[in-house]
């Protein structure tokens, strides 16, 4: 991999596959807005694109994502704010869901709050046994956002995703496994390359009869995503108001 600036940046590795990286190591990729903008961008330009077939997302470093960067915020919240920046997160889903060319998410480490909302939205998963799905938003006192209350209870029932969303946790990758939310479950020191091998093998299939059928299958299941994520821009940002969300704020400000 290229040495690279860039918050998220897109880099070709031939074979018809794009590799897009969440690129705030320091910050164990913690994901804001406008990493959020450029992802959204980045994957439609991917789409665009007829040389690639095939998109991997993953992190730089030892973590896909720590989720959402809690001290992006320079101004006191307020739900105006909270709504215009929480609908930059929501085009990301968006747009993974939207275009047609299959997303596979390559995780490792964390996969906290939104990041875990990525994973979801994703057509396919790797992830490192020592990978760790961590959907923390009531944690911190918001409600689950980028369609996670849409995506979690599907894939595993909705009185686990009850339980996974109220108390949070770390999900160990074996169990994401078990569940079926994850594709292929790689030795750590297997995951790029098992992942690049993936990647590959769907690149070589017929371009045209997996994007028709990645877009049929999501036009199925995402009938109602549009209400759901514009349900979220509007009750999430009332919970910036809360007192337990202060109190939370208070913590990541010391």
């Amino acid at each position: 991999m290229e040495q690279n600036n860039e918050v998220v940046f897109a880099q070709s590795v031939g074979d018809g596959i794009e590799v897009i990286y969440l690129n705030q190591p320091k910050k164990k990729n913690a994901i804001s807005a406008p990493m959020m903008d450029i992802l959204a961008d980045l994957l439609v330009k991917a789409d665009n694109d007829d040389a690639v077939r095939v998109i991997v997302l993953r992190g730089v470093g030892e973590n896909f994502s720590s989720g959402g960067d809690l001290n992006q915020e320079t101004e006191p919240p307020t739900p105006e704010r909270a709504r215009k920046t929480l609908r930059r997160y929501l085009r990301a889903i968006r747009a993974i869901r939207s275009i047609s060319k299959p997303v596979i998410a390559m995780v490792d480490g964390y996969a906290v709050g939104g990041a875990f909302a990525l994973v979801l939205a994703s057509d396919l998963v790797c992830a490192s046994e020592r990978a760790l799905f961590v959907p923390a938003f009531c944690q911190i006192g918001i409600i689950p956002e980028m369609a996670m209350m849409k995506y979690l209870p599907e894939l595993v029932g909705p009185q686990r995703a009850k339980e996974l969303l109220f108390i949070g946790g770390k999900i160990p990758a074996q169990r994401m496994y078990e569940w079926g939310l994850v594709n292929r479950l790689l030795p750590d020191d297997e995951l790029e390359r098992g992942t690049m091998a993936f990647a590959e093998q769907l690149a070589a299939m017929p371009d045209a009869s997996i994007q028709i059928t990645k877009t049929l299958m999501n036009s199925i299941a995402d009938d109602n995503l549009n209400a759901c994520l514009e349900a979220e821009s509007t009750a999430s940002p009332f919970c910036t108001t809360t007192a337990a969300y202060a109190k939370t704020m208070e913590k990541f400000a010391r």
